[in-house]
């Protein structure tokens, strides 16, 4: 299975309006969000990407699609939004995956935050399941904002896929 890493910023009118645009810049606009916990199935090749990629070309209005999601949004000017999606894998490319947010007063401070919270749950998670941990193994996708006032939005999804109601 194909997990795809997409992120984006996406500001508008509102909160949830960002969290729209934000949607929308990842690929995923018109799709109902359906979040998992996170676990990395086996056998399963995460990909970074721009934007997420359908399997098909069909129209997928209102189609299921299986997430793990990370968001932050703030509207107050001089604070910084930051989201995060951290993982970790071993053996036969099973793992875990951990989501953070945090809003802040500065954007450097907010990427610092998000970072040393994803190593501490990954290294906690291996803990759990007995699982060696080592920092260099660690992956990540974080994505940040300053915000100027403008509803702002910072979203990373981890995609499984998009299913059909039928």
């Amino acid at each position: 299975m194909e997990i795809q890493l997409v992120s984006g910023v996406g500001r508008a009118r509102t909160l949830l309006s960002s969290f729209d645009a934000a949607l929308g810049i990842c690929g995923v606009l018109n799709y109902n969000l359906i979040p998992l916990s996170s676990v990395v199935p086996p056998r399963s090749t995460l990909v970074e990407v721009d934007r997420f990629v359908p399997s098909t070309d069909e129209d997928r209005h209102g189609d299921r699609l299986y997430v793990v999601k990370a968001d932050a949004r703030a509207d107050e000017p001089g604070r910084a939004v930051g989201a995060a999606i951290g993982w970790y894998r071993w053996g036969d490319d099973r793992g875990v995956f951990v989501e953070h947010e945090v809003v802040g007063y500065s954007r450097s401070g907010v990427d610092t935050e998000l970072r040393c919270r994803v190593h501490e749950s990954l290294e906690d998670l291996c803990q759990f399941r007995d699982v060696p941990f080592a920092p260099n193994r660690v992956g990540l996708r974080l994505v940040s904002a300053d915000v100027d006032g403008t509803p702002t939005t910072a979203l990373v999804l981890a995609v499984y896929r998009a299913e059909a109601w039928s």
